[in-house]
């Protein structure tokens, strides 16, 4: 699964050829590189509304990023929050476009609310991570 969030994130292409494997713990505490966002908010298609709830910056933050190369270490672990939900999706789902779907769609297990809208917690994280573990195991129907 490390494997497949650090492709969510841009993989080798953001974050440098090297000869071992991408620490992800170290990277998200010197903090991911500025790259790595940009990556994440276009593969799930984020409107600058959703990159500020999810990302819990505002417009203004973000547009500070384009003169930083890393982010911070709380954004950092956020994005990795996304990346990691996202390549599990892709997994369960069996394709992209199958979980960005899945990921947007309104769904009556949490109470009307996308998946992509619980995303702006841990908590709330940890119940889209539940169900995607329910559904690739056939306990979700």
């Amino acid at each position: 699964m490390h494997a497949d969030i650090m492709n969510a994130l841009g993989g080798r292409h953001i974050f440098g050829p090297g000869t071992g494997p991408i620490d992800l713990l170290v990277e998200v505490e010197r903090g991911l590189p500025t790259k790595a966002y940009s990556v994440i908010a276009k593969a799930l298609d984020l409107t600058p509304e959703e990159e500020d709830r999810l990302l819990q910056v505002s417009l203004r933050t973000r547009a500070r990023w384009k003169q930083r190369i890393r982010l911070d270490p709380a954004i950092s672990d956020r994005l990795v929050r996304l990346a990691r939900i996202l390549a599990l999706a892709e997994n369960v789902l069996e394709s992209h476009e199958n979980a960005v779907a899945w990921l947007r769609e309104p769904s009556d297990a949490f109470i009307g609310r996308t998946p992509l809208e619980l995303m702006t917690t841990d908590i709330g994280a940890e119940k889209v991570t539940n169900m995607l573990y329910q559904m690739e195991y056939g306990i979700y129907a």
